[in-house]
């Protein structure tokens, strides 16, 4: 999703799981659109018990990227898109749906959507450059805060251990820019990532 106006906030969450909503007419457009992506793009991806798992969800296209390591070095890429729809057509029908109905639930308008998923399974040889790559990035939990203007795009990152786990909700840095802050390299990798997944 792309922000038409400013943003001066960048938080960190430290759950896997969206709370749930209670459904009173005082919603905005935004609230709704993040927990319709919540349903859309589910965290259980993987296929059984796993070593370590990496969710990447990308606001500007709506779409998600997991990696899922498991015990004995295989792999799998789990990438999940919108079906004839981007993230501005999503949020323009997450905002029609509440002007017609304030107590819309989150479940009917996710409903009204088809996802595309594709699984691909890769050796963990394959991804450890990458993943090389992501570990030297070090982030403190106090993020540098930024103000993103006009196209300002957010990301969202999740590491899960099966005993620990993160959530970092970033904004900023498409990947084309030279930001230095630690969140500027991390949305820099995931874009990348991305890229690297799309020309398999």
């Amino acid at each position: 999703m792309v922000y038409r106006a400013a943003i001066a906030s960048v938080a960190l969450l430290c759950l896997l799981s969206a709370p749930g909503r209670s459904q009173t007419p005082d919603r905005n457009s935004q609230d709704v659109y993040v927990h319709v992506s919540a349903l859309l793009f589910p965290f259980d991806v993987e296929s059984k018990p796993y070593y370590v798992k990496l969710i990447m969800r990308f606001h500007d296209d709506d779409s998600q990227l997991a990696i899922v390591v498991y015990p004995g070095g295989e792999s799998e890429i789990v990438r999940s898109t919108l079906d004839n729809m981007n993230g501005r057509d999503l949020f323009q029908l997450v905002s029609t749906a509440l002007t017609e109905n304030p107590h819309v639930n989150e479940a009917e308008i996710a409903a009204k959507v088809k996802v595309r998923t594709t699984r691909s399974h890769v050796e963990y040889k394959t991804l450890e450059p990458m993943l090389n790559n992501l570990k030297a990035i070090r982030i403190s939990p106090f993020l540098a805060t930024r103000v993103g203007v006009d196209e300002a795009t957010w990301y969202e990152f999740w590491f899960d251990s099966g005993q620990e786990s993160v959530h970092y909700k970033i904004f900023g840095d498409s990947g084309d820019s030279t930001g230095r802050a630690p969140q500027d390299k991390l949305a820099r990798w995931m874009t990348k990532f991305r890229a690297t997944v799309k020309i398999q």
